[in-house]
């Protein structure tokens, strides 16, 4: 992985988790960057899994935050709540859990 891909990961997990500091959910980075995939193309999957229930544009805050920030690649935020289970799975097993 690149340099810059990796800081902007890493600037990612911070903008994440700081949005998630008063809530209690867990955090997975999955796709191709949990798996060592990543091709020049590749967008950065968040999975986000509230334990509580989440302010109601939460999600869209968060993107509208990410969005304006300086990481110049793609980011999917998925509420892990609205999956399938056998997608939610996956996601536990491969995925890099930035927080329990």
């Amino acid at each position: 992985m690149n340099p810059t891909r990796k800081h902007a990961i890493e600037k990612l997990r911070r903008i994440v988790l700081d949005a998630l500091r008063q809530h209690d959910a867990e955090v997975y980075l999955f796709g191709s960057h949990a798996r060592g995939e990543v091709r020049h193309a590749s967008d950065i999957d968040v999975g986000i899994l509230p334990k509580s229930e989440l302010p109601g544009a939460f999600f869209a805050n968060l993107a509208d935050v990410i969005e304006e920030s300086t990481i110049p690649y793609e980011v999917d935020l998925v509420d892990l709540r609205s999956v399938s289970s056998g997608f939610r799975d996956q996601v536990f097993r491969t995925g890099i859990k930035w927080r329990d």
